[in-house]
């Protein structure tokens, strides 16, 4: 019996355990500081590896060098939230919201404004 529910909670997964979002994240605009561009991209192709911490790394890195990206701090949103870390999330999604220069996909992203309402 054991066994059986084991497999359906692997084949079904957990209600809230899932380690994939439904937003990818984003890439800096055109004009972007090199380095943090540059940074970004190593981010979001280790984000999209599944490597969340790698991510997180890269993405940080790329804050430090543009602080004021919007898309930067939604990447770090989405990363954080990916490694368990809520409360640093919801602080880079606010900083995202903040930056967001007019970007649809950081005003209009459902997990963003999920969390932030």
């Amino acid at each position: 019996m054991k066994t059986w529910i084991l497999i359906l909670v692997i084949a079904l997964g957990v209600p809230g355990c899932s380690k994939s979002l439904d937003e990818p994240p984003l890439t800096l605009l055109p004009g972007a500081e090199p380095s943090a561009k540059s940074r970004n991209d190593l981010g979001i192709e280790h984000y999209q590896a599944g490597r969340y911490l790698e991510a997180l790394l890269q993405f940080n890195q790329a804050n430090f060098a543009d602080p004021t990206s919007g898309e930067i701090h939604f990447n770090l949103g989405l990363a954080y939230l990916q490694e368990g870390h809520k409360e640093k999330a919801l602080k880079n999604f606010r900083k995202a919201r903040k930056q967001a220069k007019g970007n649809s996909k950081i005003l209009e992203s459902p997990i963003l404004n999920k969390l932030l309402q």
